[in-house]
């Protein structure tokens, strides 16, 4: 992961320009009691320390998308906090609702163990120093124009080195490849064809009215620069039940349901949601590494759901509590939402799994060799 452009200033009062991943130039203002540093990993950085007494916020002129965080150098114990726009955010449930995407640095292809991570009160902390490669890349998929990171107030005196720029590309999106084909009251329906208005069939057999479609096309240049935008492909059948009926490709972030034991005993829940990234290396599913133009579409409705693609359980869009407003003001959405007068943040319809439970429901599946959808009720 790279920067396209970051902060090297982070003195109070201090003022630039930066360039969004949309190539715009939008201004920013510095409210610091942070030092700047500049360090082996880095430029120029933000010094927070654990005990909440340096901390630094950046206010933009105009809404940014991608504001990226990169924490590095910490110490054991140590918990860092951020605010959007004016408020405590939980950063656990931001990359749950696909508003934020969170990565450990990896060394050639096996990812660091420890180091920087995510962890249970919605905050992050870090182990180590330069020389173990302790970072971590927190970034902003939706619009905001604040974000403030700071201690937790502890008694240790030691710190954080905090870079904040632009990702150089958004990898969290939440969509299906465009040949996939969705149920429909009147068959199936290729999702690149479907618009606001048009009729879906979920997987509990309702009909449901589909809100707003947006698309997203991806150059080769995109995906050479950034991996995390391949698809994942699973194979016809690769989920078991004979689905999906044929290939199905998805963007990493999206969800699949999981409907077996393994699952019901290591999440307490008949059905699960799980990204399809966290699937790859189960028989038959994988990322696509030809590097060839893909679109993407989503479709939004007015509740998280699970609709039919190629046959096989996935979710709909699901729109966090922090999204929800967010899309309201940004430029950037479709205009089916950009103009609703009201967008209530969703209700998952089926748990998302956390990492360590998909992990463990992989590892569980790869060993027992059971289908991913063996106790799939019929509807």
């Amino acid at each position: 992961m790279a920067f396209q452009d970051v902060i090297n200033n982070y003195g109070n009062g201090a003022n630039g320009t930066i360039t969004t991943a949309d190539g715009d130039s939008v201004r920013y203002t510095i409210i610091s009691t942070a030092t700047t540093v500049t360090t082996a990993n880095s430029t120029a950085a933000a010094r927070i320390s654990a005990d909440g007494l340096q901390s630094v916020e950046v206010n933009f002129d105009n809404l940014v998308r991608g504001v990226t965080l990169k924490f590095d150098r910490g110490n054991p114990g140590e918990i860092y906090k951020i605010e959007i726009d004016g408020a405590l955010v939980d950063i656990q449930a931001l990359i749950a609702s696909g508003d934020a995407t969170f990565a450990s640095i990896i060394q050639g292809t096996t990812p660091v163990q420890t180091g920087t991570h995510v962890i249970e009160d919605g905050g992050v902390t870090s182990t180590g120093s330069f020389d173990n490669n302790s970072l971590g890349f927190l970034t902003i998929n939706i619009p905001i124009d604040r974000i403030k990171v700071f201690g937790t107030g502890g008694n240790s005196g030691n710190f954080d080195i905090i870079e904040i720029g632009i990702d150089s590309v958004s990898s969290a999106v939440v969509c299906f490849a465009a040949d996939t084909e969705l149920q429909t009251p009147d068959g199936p329906c290729q999702v690149a064809a479907l618009r606001a208005g048009d009729e879906v069939l979920t997987r509990d057999g309702q009909t449901r009215r589909i809100v707003a479609t947006h698309a997203r096309h991806i150059r080769p240049i995109e995906l050479y620069r950034e991996t995390r935008l391949l698809p994942v492909t699973i194979k016809a059948g690769a989920l078991g039940a004979g689905l999906p009926t044929r290939d199905l490709s998805v963007s990493r972030q999206h969800r699949i349901l999981v409907a077996s034991r393994i699952a019901r005993r290591i999440c307490g829940a008949e059905e699960v949601l799980i990204p399809a990234f966290r699937l790859v290396g189960l028989p038959g599913i994988d990322v696509a590494r030809t590097i060839q133009p893909i679109s993407y579409y989503h479709i939004l409705l007015d509740r998280h759901d699970i609709v039919l693609a190629n046959g096989a359980p996935a979710e709909t869009l699901f729109v966090g509590p922090v999204s929800a407003a967010a899309l309201q003001d940004d430029d950037d959405a479709p205009d089916e939402v950009s103009l609703a007068p009201e967008l209530p943040p969703m209700t998952p319809a089926r748990p998302f799994a956390t990492a360590d439970q998909a992990r463990q429901i992989v590892a569980a599946h790869l060993r027992h060799q059971r289908p991913l959808l063996e106790e799939l009720s019929p509807v």
